[in-house]
């Protein structure tokens, strides 16, 4: 009895190790890149400012490297990539969004407007993305500037998560 119950004991651990071992690297993507694994890697050129604010640029193009290296899909500016990224920040502005009991702002909104376009090592224009968002942040006396630009790093971060699941459609 004890040596069938030994028997059946190996035959399970064996069973669960071979189940485990053939489970290890299982993706549910079969390989990187998208468009059928066409575009892997990608280069992405700070993005163009056509507003008056100055230093968005770099802070929006950054949440967007960040984005699509942290999806595992592609490689960031490597040489000879299959594609890159050009984008255009249209707009940026800051309204009151909340006012006081004495009528001084307490809170604004930040919102922020960008096409981004992707294109085909060759030139072809792959397709264009058109996003925008929005933050409120609050006003305090000394940090109203750093709470702005928290701000607008947390809309842009969230525009990339969105750009980056639309890739995904397209895949």
């Amino acid at each position: 009895m004890k040596k069938n119950f030994a028997k059946g004991l190996i035959l399970c651990c064996a069973a669960v190790f071979l189940f485990t071992a053939g489970a290890c690297g299982y993706q549910l993507i079969g390989g990187k890149g998208i468009y059928g694994g066409e575009i892997s890697s990608i280069y992405i050129s700070i993005f163009t400012n056509s507003t008056f604010e100055s230093s968005i640029a770099q802070p929006v193009t950054d949440s967007f490297a960040k984005e699509l290296l942290a999806s595992g899909l592609f490689t960031i500016n490597q040489s000879n990539t299959d594609a890159y990224i050009k984008g255009n920040i249209e707009t940026i502005t800051t309204a009151p969004n909340a006012l006081a009991t004495d009528g001084t702002v307490i809170e604004k909104s930040v919102s922020v407007s960008l096409v981004v376009s992707l294109y085909q090592r060759n030139g072809k224009l792959v397709k264009n993305f058109s996003l925008s968002d929005y933050e409120y942040y609050k006003i305090q006396s000394g940090a109203e500037e750093y709470n702005r630009r928290e701000a607008i790093r947390r809309l842009s971060a969230r525009m990339a998560r969105r750009f980056s699941a639309q890739l995904l459609l397209e895949y």
